[in-house]
């Protein structure tokens, strides 16, 4: 057992917490997550899930960065709930990271503390053991974002990136880069090119071809392994259950 498992363990003994299936899928955690995820979301991040496996089929365990082109795309809506679905549903330890250091959320949407998180101990040497954060989702981590930084490029690009990520696949089948807008900063490049693979989000009706392209040119160019694409906030403008049928 790693020392990251160790001190999970501790600390639920601490708190007196249980291993319990949660009644729902997407519960309600915060006010950063409002609505409940419908049966038929879950099962689109359970499909996402598999085909990142099947991309991957020589990995057991799975670092991907979730980013988008420009802002308001919905990246970390998507990257919550991905990580919640496959932690919840599809019962996989997963860990959550909090790499959008410039407008990080994480540690708001799932009322853990911000730090010590990312930036402590990538800068600050703190134990990763106290980065990692348990929240109310079964199997699900979080490591927040850390205390702020001037230059959060300089976290994204220290060789202790690639390390951590490979200590967490140790402990968890999917780790969970929640990135800023690739267009905007060059973080997630940065973290791209150490993951697994990178899925970018794209806004149904709002992202600009064009950008979208220039985002994808960016992390080819970075070797980056692009596995594909999310369509966020889709409209059906006839009744789901016909497109289903279709």
């Amino acid at each position: 057992m790693s020392e990251i498992s160790k001190a999970m363990d501790r600390s639920r003994r601490e708190r007196g917490l249980k291993e319990e299936t949660s009644p729902g899928v997407g519960r309600v955690l915060s006010p950063l997550i409002k609505r409940r995820m419908s049966h038929w979301d879950a099962e689109q991040y359970l499909a996402l899930a598999s085909e990142i496996a099947l991309s991957l089929p020589d990995l057991d365990s799975r670092a991907i960065v979730f980013a988008c082109a420009v802002s308001g795309e919905g990246t970390s809506t998507v990257a919550r709930e991905f990580a919640t679905t496959v932690a919840e549903r599809g019962e996989s330890p997963s860990v959550l990271i909090d790499a959008n250091l410039r407008r990080p959320t994480l540690h708001e949407a799932f009322r853990v503390r911000r730090d010590p998180g990312l930036t402590d101990h990538i800068l600050g040497g703190a134990d990763l053991s106290e980065c990692v954060c348990e929240t109310e989702i079964p199997r699900l981590s979080v490591i927040p974002a850390g205390r702020p930084v001037i230059a959060p490029p300089r976290v994204a690009g220290d060789e202790q990136v690639g390390l951590l990520i490979a200590r967490l696949k140790k402990d968890f089948r999917f780790v969970i880069l929640d990135a800023p807008p690739i267009l905007s900063f060059r973080e997630a490049v940065q973290y791209g090119s150490v993951a697994d693979g990178v899925v970018t989000i794209v806004r149904a009706g709002h992202t600009r071809r064009q950008l979208h392209a220039h985002a994808l040119d960016l992390l080819e160019e970075a070797r980056a392994n692009v596995l594909g694409t999310v369509l966020n906030r889709r409209r059906f403008y006839i009744p789901k259950f016909v497109y289903d049928r279709i």
